[in-house]
């Protein structure tokens, strides 16, 4: 065992974050005694792991903006107001519930099997009959149209019909002291243009929108009878694809509350209620002072390689009876002062707990070069 000295040797904690939010917002909800406040981990993980669990009929998903806030306002540090964000997640939970049970529930998908095939024992049987039945008819409409343009000459030829306003006015004559009534009518007509017509033209315009209207139908009675066919895997991906959409919503809201990663204590608070927040700005800082690093250069004659054990003792100023305090650990990382011989640049790893639990250094400490005594022994 060997004796050094702390050249500039302070207390930082291996685990430290300035919590932040990921959106601008103004902070809705901060505990007042929230500095200096001990702080459980939150498993931020498991919850993101749970998002898409439903409840008993499977219709609906179980976290919603009410039951996300009531789990975990007991472990938030600080919350941005969120009303737009917790009714856009409500009302797209609303929605996948409507949409399961109108689309992806097991009774609807059964309806929509026995719709979509004529023949249940034969898979390639696709109904799209009234599609056949609608092209078949349109055909005949536009080919008996095409035989009586013909047959009067119009096919191919234009008709021009006159466009005129009639008025009727009647006269009513009641002469005084008699029971004499003449009734007079009277018509005037009025040309204001003409109209200009192809019937056969329109018929066939009418005919190509139609066969159109009907390769559409066709398709989507293609795509619905693979769908039925694959049932088991094509619905629960599409309603798997609106959960994960849900999820980003979820994800949103989770992100507008802050929660502490690991457990620790509250050592900053940088912004309070109604403040106004950018994105990454800390707002509270967490630390986690039960393990510790000692960081900085100490003075020792020999070598210094890793994970020799080291053992520090210094004189807290308001240490009982002036009795060091010790703290140990082992060398993480270690490297020779670049223009000072016999000087280590060292970061030492140590356990900040006394026996009965307490801590054994402050967060910051800096080690006195006079009061402080290093011990190495080498493993």
């Amino acid at each position: 065992m060997a004796n050094g000295k702390a050249v500039n040797l302070r207390v930082r904690p291996v685990q430290s974050v300035d919590l932040c939010y990921p959106v601008d917002g103004i902070i809705l909800f901060q505990p007042d005694s929230l500095l200096g406040k001990a702080v459980a981990s939150y498993d931020l993980e498991g919850l993101y792991n749970g998002l898409g669990a439903t409840t008993g009929d499977k219709s609906r998903l179980v976290w919603d903006s009410r039951t996300i806030q009531s789990t975990m306002q007991p472990d938030v540090l600080s919350a941005l107001r969120a009303e737009p964000a917790k009714a856009e997640l409500d009302q797209a939970i609303g929605m996948r519930q409507n949409a399961y049970l109108t689309t992806y529930s097991d009774e609807v998908m059964a309806i929509a099997r026995r719709v979509y095939f004529d023949n249940p024992s034969d898979q390639s049987a696709v109904v799209h009959r009234l599609v056949s039945d609608l092209e078949s008819h349109t055909s005949i409409l536009r080919g008996t149209l095409d035989d009586l343009y013909t047959a009067d000459g119009l096919w191919g030829n234009p008709i021009k019909k006159t466009v005129s306003d009639t008025t009727f006015s009647a006269v009513l004559d009641n002469p005084l002291g008699g029971t004499h009534y003449d009734n007079n009518a009277v018509s005037h007509s009025e040309t204001r243009g003409y109209e200009y017509r192809m019937p056969s033209l329109e018929n066939e315009i009418k005919y190509c929108r139609a066969r159109i209207a009907q390769r559409q139908e066709y398709l989507s009675a293609i795509r619905m009878r693979e769908m039925c066919e694959s049932a088991a895997t094509t619905f629960p991906n599409e309603l798997a694809a609106f959960d994960q959409q849900i999820r980003k919503l979820q994800s949103a809201y989770i992100d507008t509350m802050l929660v502490p990663p690991f457990a620790g204590v509250v050592t900053g608070v940088f912004r309070n209620t109604g403040d106004f927040v950018s994105a990454g700005q800390p707002v509270v800082r967490v630390e986690d002072d039960t393990s510790v690093y000692l960081v900085g250069t100490i003075k020792y004659r020999g070598m210094l390689r890793l994970n020799n054990k080291v053992s520090v003792s210094t004189t807290l100023f308001d240490a009982p009876g002036g009795l060091p305090s010790t703290i140990e650990g082992v060398v993480a990382s270690v490297r020779g002062h670049e223009s000072v011989d016999e000087q280590w640049d060292v970061l030492v790893r140590c356990t900040n707990r006394t026996a009965g639990g307490s801590p054994i250094l402050p967060l910051n400490y800096n080690f006195d070069f006079e009061s402080t005594t290093i011990s190495i022994t080498a493993t």
